[in-house]
This record gives C-alpha cells, structure tokens and sequence, in this order.
C-alpha cells in the first residue's frame, strides 16, 4: 500500500474511531409520551424538559430518573413552547392555548406553578437569563409588533418597555429559536432574517438569511463567530450572521434543531428520526443516530457545559435520547476497552512548554487529572467528567510556569497515580 493510501486509511480509522467514542447516544426513560418540545439543563445540577398537555418533567442525575414537574398550575390545554431553569427548584415555562400567552414560574421544584405573565394571543417562544435576575422574553407579534419582555428580578415580574420591535409583514418566530451569549441575543423568524441584538434588547437589527425563509433553529459559538440555522436547509455563519452560507445535511425534512459545543469537536442537527453530526469548524455531515420510535423536535446541550458534558434531544413521543462530549484537548487514541487503568509517563520529558499524558480506562466512571507545583500545591485541573472506557491523551501548555518539577495525578473510580515531570525553559 503506498504513502497516501495509507494516510486515507489511517485518517477514515482515526475519524469514525473519535466519532464512535464521542457519540455514544443512549435512550432515557421520561416516564411521559407526550410531545417533548424543549429541554433545559445546567450541568451537574438539574435537567427540565416541557411539551404538549401542561408536560413538565425533572431530573437531577442527568436524566437517569424522571420525576413529574407540574404537580399544580399549569392547565392540560396548555402548550410549552420552551422551558429555562435557574436553578434546582426554579423554573420558568413560556407558552400558550388558543387564547393568550403564559409564562409560568416554579419556586418548589415543580410541586406549583405560578403565572407571572400573561398577554392576549400571540405566542411565546422562548426564555433567557443573562444571569439569575435578569431576563429577555420573545414572542410572536401582537398588533404589529414583537412580544419582547424583560426581567430584573428573576422573573417574578415582566416589562416590555424600551422593547419596540416592529414586525416586518406577516412575520413570527418558532419555539427555541433564540440563541445568546451575554447581551448578544439572536431569534429566528419565517421571514428571510434573523433578528439580532447587542445590547440585552435595548435596539435590534436584522440579519438576511438570503434564499433560507425559516430559522427555526438557532446555534452560535460567539468566541468564534459561527452559527447555524435553518429549517428546510441549513445554513452557516462565519461571522456572527452577517453573512450565511448553504450548507449540506444528509437527509431531507424539516431541520427541528442545531446544537454545538463550544471549543469542543462537535455540532448536532436533527432531521425527523435522525441525529446528524459533524467535527466543529468543517463543512462534512454524517449520520450519527436513528431514534428508536418518533422524531426529533429540540436538542440542546447543558448550560455551563460548553468544554464537555451532556446532549439532550427530545421527540414528540415523549422520547429522549442522550450522549456525552468531551473537553477540548482530551483526544481519544483506541476504541479497545484497556484491560486495566495505567497512567503513563508524560512525554516529552523533559519538556518546553507543552507535553502529553496518556491514560487507560478500563471501565466507565468520573475522571480527574490535575497537575501540582513541587509543594503539592494544585495549579491546573486537566480533567474533570464522566468519561467512557478507552485510551486517551491530554495536553498540558505549560508556558504561563516557571522551570521546575511538577506532578500530575489521575483519579477514577478504584485507582489513583501521581507521575513526576520536568519544566525546561
């Protein structure tokens, strides 16, 4: 075999080796069948996800086990649009019935629910917090302008002054189309545009989507300036979307969602039955995962998890399929599962400014790597997650240390080991 049949064969293994470890998507049970419409997580913390018939459903072990999150006060004839978590026991829920728009918040972990705003027709779409007090609220127009409204106080009250938005035409927005980082806040619309602000809502401009009418779904990694959208095709960003770019997804159908993490390898888009998924930054699709009954409606990953953690997609039987990513720098190197756990030298050794750790896993479980100072002193957290079996590598860049010797110990389930190296400048 010559060189570059070997280097093709080489990158495919190589591909669909990390692929296959990355994307493991297992099956969890709701405990409802009820359309799933959105789901919210903070990493470690809580899981919410919401639908059709006042559903409201909650997890605190990543959604191993389900628990019932309307005891009382959200009618049956209700539709949620889209749910936002606080924290453990705060929730906000935004949606509709035939008459008028809600927004309903939990206290008590679901055990009641409270209306904290109510608008005749139109429909809310979705629910941001900039952090615990403050808030951003959009929905379709109601009389010639956008359902926009804020909150300084967790959402206990809701303003919508400052907040004009005309609406252009006949337009209105989809359910979790909205994306933002910080005072930067997209949504979509079924209008050839995306509607972006820079200031938390104070002023809005619009961002043409050229031949894409409908962004029902929205991603962005602001730290890089990409985005995807779409519904009936998806579309690309390279620079916050001023500008979007066709894209090519396997598959035909509406496109339900997009995800992505940012700094990681990965972004999700789903299709019906499908998960599609490809490494961040490239232009190439594949499939990734069928469901084993319904198709998809919302997918998303845990706040406070961008570097590595959990993807949740729901599906309109009340289905909800999950999968793990991984820290930026954590680079899988074997799909064998190690016959037992080795933590090996760093290399190189000695080093300026950057080395590797290699480490085995023979078993599924909570992984943490962290490098100390010659005093025992801890500077860097390299690792800190669930990870699957397998062989990995971590990089450390040392360049903000001084020369001297370090440690570096890995801890996971039964076994524990600390390696000595040296910092040459």
């Amino acid at each position: 075999m010559n060189k570059k049949l070997t280097f093709l064969f080489l990158t495919i293994i190589i591909f669909v080796t990390v692929n296959q470890l990355l994307s493991q998507w297992v099956e969890l049970n709701s405990g409802v069948t009820t359309k799933l419409n959105s789901i919210s997580s903070i990493k470690g913390i809580t899981t919410w996800a919401c639908g059709v018939n006042g559903t409201v459903i909650k997890s605190t072990d990543n959604g191993d086990t389900w628990q019932n999150g309307n005891f009382s006060g959200i009618p049956q004839n209700i539709i949620l649009n889209h749910i936002y978590c606080l924290t453990k026991d705060i929730a906000l829920a935004a949606g509709n019935d035939n008459s008028s728009s809600y927004v309903f918040k939990t206290y008590d972990g679901g055990s009641s629910w409270d209306i904290v705003i109510q608008q005749p027709g139109g429909k809310f779409n979705a629910v941001y917090f900039y952090d615990n007090n403050h808030g951003i609220l959009v929905g379709n127009p109601v009389a010639g302008r956008w359902s926009i409204w804020k909150t300084v106080n967790s959402g206990d009250s809701w303003d919508s002054t400052g907040n004009f938005l005309a609406q252009n035409n006949n337009e209105k927005g989809f359910s979790n189309s909205l994306w933002a980082s910080g005072n930067n806040i997209w949504f979509g619309t079924d209008n050839y545009r995306v509607y972006r602000t820079v200031n938390f809502g104070n002023s809005w401009n619009f961002q043409n989507t050229n031949s894409e009418k409908n962004t029902s779904s929205l991603w962005f990694d602001f730290d890089f300036n990409i985005g995807l959208s779409g519904s009936d095709n998806l579309i690309k960003t390279l620079n916050s979307g001023n500008t979007w770019l066709n894209e090519t997804l396997p598959g035909t159908g509406s496109i339900a969602g997009v995800t992505g993490s940012a700094h990681s390898r990965f972004n999700w888009a789903i299709r019906n039955d499908k998960i599609y998924v490809n490494p961040h930054n490239e232009t190439i699709w594949q499939y990734d995962y069928t469901s084993p009954a319904g198709n998809y409606t919302y997918i998303t990953i845990e706040r406070n998890g961008y570097f590595s953690g959990y993807v949740f997609a729901a599906r309109d039987n009340g289905g909800i399929s999950r999968t793990q990513f991984l820290s930026l720098g954590i680079n899988p190197v074997s799909n064998e599962i190690p016959e037992k756990y080795m933590l090996y030298q760093n290399y190189p050794n000695p080093f300026n400014p950057a080395t590797n750790f290699r480490f085995d896993l023979a078993e599924n479980g909570s992984v943490n790597m962290k490098v100390f100072d010659v005093s025992g002193k801890e500077i860097e957290t390299l690792v800190n997650e669930l990870m699957t079996a397998g062989s990995y590598d971590v990089e450390w860049n040392a360049s903000a240390y001084s020369s001297g010797i370090y440690f570096y110990k890995l801890v996971t389930n039964d076994f524990s080991e600390t390696k000595k190296m040296i910092l040459v400048k």
